[in-house]
């Protein structure tokens, strides 16, 4: 596997260490930035462009270990910092560690002193951005672990991967943890949806063109796979292309060359390719709409992403994860599903999947206001009135379909501070139907109050 090229700063007034160091990080193939200015250091380190900062701990002006305080305050910067120091400042060294800092090199150190410290840090860095992707991916069930386990393996390969699963099922963020595990992660990950693209233009949109290809084509641009050169390319939705541009794609993925539409140069691009589709590609195949040749070269490694519906324990997982997101990102009151409610949220069938447990958790967030997600709460502000999620009796485990209605007019009403005309178009009934209904289940109403609209 080809080394990750790292970004490293060295602050250290010995002109010497400085020179030493980036000579040897440089023919390691790192991005390499000097200086014995503790100052401009620290003002080159708070930009936080670096993945890793050799610091001196003895400084002119600012000592290193005042650097790193200001650096580790509030976690300013990502980068991992390595503090340089003296045989006579053990003391400092281990004062720096309980800082923040992740190793110390003593001088005089030699360049494998040197190449062993980054490669811990290095590894404890991957080990981390590792659990880190993967922790994305919430649930705790025998399939999420397996998926988990299959995305570690298959982030190690360069192989095209299809991923299928129904909508909503997360087939953009498994490609994402396979980018950000694989060694391209320092590279461009470019999403693309197929479907969104005009179809006269998916062929520039995707090889780029060359001034003057087309009518409108004022300068040259670069598609989707050049962008990606040397990162990773996901092509979602990949059954929307047209046979045509498939048959171009197939070249690409053969050849590792893209074809400027223009141009009569292609370009050598490397892009490790991530394809994903909620429908059955071999019955596409079968059907002429989808090249076979195609199919096999985009389908090496494939990878089945289970609806919602198919692994339930990770239901309340799912939703007590985004519970606490969106909770802090709209101010809300509520904090706890109540036991009704996470029987109801378990027994639905999730026909949008995780996208839509998402979304259905941030309305709660956004419009309950109290503590406890009650099932009123899930009824009335989750789902739409003719697809609602089921409601259990937790005593009798059977469904009270009366209850579920009364309670839903009863909040529509309160909702709509009693318009007769705006509560009965919202539930899709009429206001006679909604009368007659107030009436049977004895929902008590404002009397002379009622408003018409």
């Amino acid at each position: 596997m080809a080394k990750k090229s790292r970004r490293i700063l060295i602050i250290d007034d010995e002109a010497s260490i400085r020179d030493g160091c980036s000579q040897i990080l440089e023919r390691a193939g790192h991005e390499v930035e000097s200086t014995g200015d503790a100052e401009y250091g620290l003002k080159l380190a708070m930009s936080d462009r670096f993945d890793v900062i050799l610091l001196d701990i003895r400084l002119p002006k600012i000592e290193g270990i005042e650097i790193l305080r200001i650096l580790k305050k509030e976690q300013m910067v990502q980068a991992r910092i390595i503090v340089i120091t003296g045989y006579g400042s053990i003391p400092l060294a281990v004062e720096a560690m309980r800082l923040g800092a992740v190793n110390f090199l003593t001088k005089p150190f030699g360049a494998a002193e040197l190449r062993g410290a980054l490669n811990e840090c290095f590894a404890e860095a991957a080990d981390e951005s590792s659990e880190d992707s993967l922790g994305m991916l919430i649930g705790s069930s025998d399939y999420m672990r397996e998926l988990k386990e299959t995305i570690r393996r298959v982030s190690k390969t360069d192989s095209s991967v299809l991923i299928t699963g129904e909508s909503g099922t997360g087939k953009e963020l498994v490609a994402r943890t396979i980018h950000n595990l694989s060694r391209r992660s320092g590279m461009p990950f470019v999403a693309v949806d197929c479907s969104s693209l005009v179809p006269n233009l998916m062929e520039s949109e995707l090889f780029g063109h060359v001034k003057g290809a087309f009518s409108g084509a004022y300068e040259s641009r670069q598609g989707r796979f050049q962008v990606a050169h040397r990162g990773t390319l996901f092509l979602d939705e990949i059954s929307n292309i047209s046979l045509d541009i498939q048959a171009k794609l197939l070249r690409v993925v053969q050849e590792q060359e893209v074809p400027r539409v223009g141009s009569s140069k292609p370009e050598k691009v490397d892009v490790r390719l991530i394809t994903a589709t909620n429908r059955d590609l071999r019955a596409e195949v079968e059907s002429g709409r989808f090249r076979e040749d195609l199919f096999y070269r985009i389908s090496v490694v494939p990878m089945h992403i289970r609806p919602l519906r198919e692994h339930r324990t990770d239901i309340m997982d799912i939703a007590r994860h985004y519970l606490e997101i969106y909770r802090e990102r709209h101010g809300a009151k509520v904090r706890r599903f109540s036991i009704e409610a996470i029987q109801s949220l378990n027994s639905y069938s999730w026909p949008g999947n995780v996208r839509e447990l998402k979304n259905t958790v941030e309305r709660l967030c956004v419009l309950c206001d109290h503590e406890e997600v009650t099932l009123s709460d899930i009824m009335y502000y989750g789902q739409d009135p003719r697809g609602k999620a089921p409601v259990v009796d937790p005593f009798s485990g059977r469904m009270r379909l009366v209850d579920v209605e009364r309670d839903h007019i009863e909040k529509a009403l309160r909702h709509f501070n009693f318009h007769m005309n705006k509560t009965a178009q919202f539930l899709g009934i009429d206001r006679k139907t909604l009368r007659l209904k107030i009436r049977t289940y004895g929902i008590k109403t404002p009397g002379n109050n009622e408003k018409e609209e």
